[in-house]
């Protein structure tokens, strides 16, 4: 799964979790995590960077 995510590296992708949905750049993916450059988004500012634990993701999808 981590190589199918690195392949979104620098793609605009959308992140579901139980709490939030988000939408931006897919920065980086580790073993445990994926950093996402948030877009205008409630609760974080243009250009904002959210880190969302892989365990949390209920799916990612390309845009």
């Amino acid at each position: 799964m981590i190589e199918e995510l690195q392949s979104l590296v620098n793609k605009e992708v959308q992140i579901a979790s139980a709490l939030e949905t988000l939408q931006g750049t897919l920065v980086s993916v580790d073993g445990a995590s994926v950093t996402l450059r948030t877009s205008e988004i409630f609760g974080y500012e243009s250009g904002s960077y959210a880190i969302v634990q892989l365990r949390f993701i209920s799916y990612i999808r390309s845009l």
